[in-house]
């Protein structure tokens, strides 16, 4: 995978997934600065169902001051604030704000967005200290449709607590497990992961091995052959009698039929050759490629796509055995062709599938796959070949007796000149000729390769685009994930709403998995450690999970419950602008570190700074209100929950050092330890 410390091993016909980050060629959250403002609106919009809030709140205040002003907005600007945050993780400007709404929604229309947002409203007024009946905000919530209740639900779950909570869980809980599953999720989610198929290519024949210079010479010795021959045909005419007529034309008709026939032998067996060369069967077997580079996955791949596209399974090992040369020629082919171009070898996954299919079909189908079965000359060649050349050579016999009774010693001069540079003529006409023969096939038989892995590559695209996910869906299907699973540690401790004083989710990669986001938008990942803090009167409790986001399967790993004043110390260690690691120092053990910001460092060309990438994954974990919830803990422990369970009076003025601003994690010097450390001089985000 991606992370500097992370090892995978693979068995024998295994297969490992996507090793490195993958970013989606989308433009599902990229804005320009001359955009109009409900483009930038929309891109807010997704943000907020993507769960961002943080980069949806910064677009939809940006549409808003370029003069946007409708119901629906002020209503998403409301859930940017206060999603993924309790109401005491509000600063000032947050609670202004969200003040400023309230009075605003007076002179708005009361369609169904203003009506959504007074719901809102009506629950903050049961939190905020203003005494609201949260049996009407019930009431008023349960009365909006799906489409405007369901998002308040979701973005409002930490702002709800106790009774409120408790009288919504039962609606909440039956939604995540409708959800759980929804829109083909199993047979879909590992689309999202699949990387963006390379560009279909096919090697490029070699070059000829002859120029014009190579040709020339040709013509010389071509020449300096057929000239003497053609003194001796000459002579032997001048015999004058029917014989030699009948050879000499002989001659003419069988000596470019016999060299025709030679050339296709000579052709076929000099192609052949190359072609056992090609496919190892003449060579000593190569070493084997560096574990974990291309070369190695590209081969990793194949092994694994003939072992299960074997024909007959039950003979799978003579099928590997058999055709262990072609998957040695075809990945040669597909390292050579992509290794230098920077194409990771999840790229290319689809023309190793291609391959293989091709390889079984051509396999039942009978046609040939071995260079003696493909390039064999069969014995009806063979036999014409010989028979030409045996009657070639009896005419010229007859025509050289003819010549030599008329010019005994100019025609042997002729001979053996014609012997001598034969010897070097008919090789380099084979050569040059077999090499005209193999470029123009190769050639050919390149653009027929190129347009089949075309058509494959679109095809596979098309499947990809048909199924791919989208940011909503994927989030959905993680908050439904995070909702069931923070059931079941709910039953397990036998715990109800109005028992839980504060909780937080803490999602984080769970290495090795596969990885993947669109521009601007979160990572995500095949699996996940859900992490969940559940803080009661006793103590905290924390429970982990191991969630398979692909299969939507979790088994609960760790449990941990400990009284207020066991956590000593919380540290955010900033390695690099790419990795923030929570470190928990507990009184009684050593440092937990959670990794909870991990951005693959091989990804493709990512258009966002780290930092920023850092910060739109740190709010889409809701990392800024476990670190507060935290550093709660550290600071003061139980007294801290204590104030934290009242809500403020609203008519009182707000008090600095009770209002601590949620984008700012400064060390608190009461109880335990806060503490930020910083390999690299950066900011926290969020």
């Amino acid at each position: 995978m991606s992370g500097p410390e992370t090892h995978n091993t693979a068995g024998p016909h295994s297969f490992v997934g996507v090793q490195v980050g993958q970013m989606h060629d989308s433009e599902i959250y990229v804005v320009g600065p001359d955009d109009p403002p409900e483009m930038i609106y929309d891109v807010g919009v997704r943000y907020l169902e993507s769960g961002i809030p943080g980069k949806a709140r910064e677009h939809i205040e940006r549409a808003h001051a370029r003069g946007l002003d409708h119901p629906e907005l002020h209503l998403n600007r409301a859930l940017a604030i206060l999603s993924k945050r309790s109401y005491r993780d509000l600063n000032k400007a947050d609670r202004a704000l969200l003040k400023e709404l309230e009075l605003r929604t007076e002179s708005l229309s009361h369609d169904t967005s203003g009506q959504a947002l007074d719901v809102v409203f009506a629950l903050l007024s049961c939190v905020d200290g203003s005494d609201g009946d949260s049996e009407t905000a019930m009431a008023l919530l349960r009365g909006l449709p799906s489409g405007h209740r369901d998002p308040i639900l979701r973005h409002l779950g930490l702002v709800l607590t106790g009774g409120m909570k408790q009288r919504l869980w039962n609606q909440i809980r039956d939604k995540a497990h409708r959800g759980h599953t929804a829109g083909d999720r199993r047979d879909r989610v590992w689309s999202y992961f699949e990387p963006e198929p390379a560009e279909a290519r096919a090697k490029h024949p070699a070059p000829k091995s002859y120029n014009g210079w190579s040709l020339f010479g040709g013509l010389l010795l071509a020449v300096a052959t057929l000239s003497p021959i053609a003194f001796m045909m000459r002579t032997a005419l001048a015999h004058g009698d029917f014989p030699a007529l009948l050879s000499c034309l002989a001659m003419l008709v069988l000596g470019p039929a016999a060299a025709w026939t030679l050339g296709e032998w000579y052709h076929e067996h000099r192609r052949m050759v190359a072609l056992e060369h090609e496919y190892g069967y003449r060579r000593a077997p190569s070493s084997a490629p560096p574990k974990g580079g291309f070369t190695d996955q590209v081969e990793s791949a194949f092994d694994h796509y003939f072992f299960k596209y074997a024909p007959e399974p039950e003979n799978r090992e003579a099928w590997l055995k058999e055709t262990a040369g072609v998957r040695r020629s075809l990945r040669d082919e597909v390292a050579r062709t992509y290794r230098e171009t920077e194409v990771e070898a999840g790229k290319v996954r689809w023309l190793i599938r291609f391959m293989a299919r091709d390889v079984r079909r051509r396999w039942t189908g009978g046609m040939p796959l071995e260079p003696r079965e493909v390039h064999n000359v069969t014995m009806v060649s063979r036999l014409r070949c010989v028979s030409l050349f045996l009657l070639l050579g009896a005419a010229t016999v007859t025509a050289l007796s003819a010549a030599f009774q008329q010019a005994p010693v100019t025609t042997v001069g002729c001979v053996l000149l014609a012997a001598v540079t034969a010897r070097f003529t008919v090789p380099k006409w084979l050569n040059i000729q077999s090499e005209r023969r193999r470029f123009r096939e190769q050639t050919q038989e390149r653009e027929e390769i190129v347009e089949a892995r075309k058509a494959e590559r679109e095809r596979w695209k098309a499947k990809l685009d048909e199924l791919r996910p989208s940011e909503q869906e994927m989030e959905g299907w993680l908050d439904a994930d995070k909702t069931l699973i923070l059931d079941q540690v709910l039953r397990h401790h036998g715990l109800v709403w109005y028992e839980v004083i504060a909780h937080a989710f803490l999602p984080t990669p769970n290495r090795p998995c596969k990885s993947a986001h669109v521009p601007r938008g979160p990572w995500r990942y095949s699996r996940y450690e859900i992490r969940i803090f559940l803080v009661t009167e006793e103590g905290v409790r924390e429970a982990t999970a191991d969630l398979d986001f692909e299969r939507g399967h979790w088994d609960r790993s760790e449990r941990d419950n400990y009284r207020f004043d066991a956590i000593s110390s919380v540290q955010v260690e900033i390695e690099s602008a790419r990795r923030y690691t929570l470190n928990i120092t507990l009184t009684n053990g050593p440092a937990k570190g959670i990794p909870v910001s991990e951005i693959p460092t091989r990804d493709t060309v990512d258009e966002a700074p780290p930092s920023e990438s850092s910060e739109i994954n740190l709010d889409a974990a809701g990392f800024s209100h476990t670190l507060r919830i935290l550093e709660g803990i550290a600071a003061e422990g139980k007294p801290w929950f204590d104030r934290e369970a009242e809500p403020p009076t609203r008519n009182l003025p707000p008090q600095p050092e009770a209002d601590p601003p949620s984008d700012s994690h400064e060390p608190t010097p009461k109880g335990g330890a806060v503490a930020v450390s910083e390999r690299q001089s950066q900011p926290i985000p969020g």
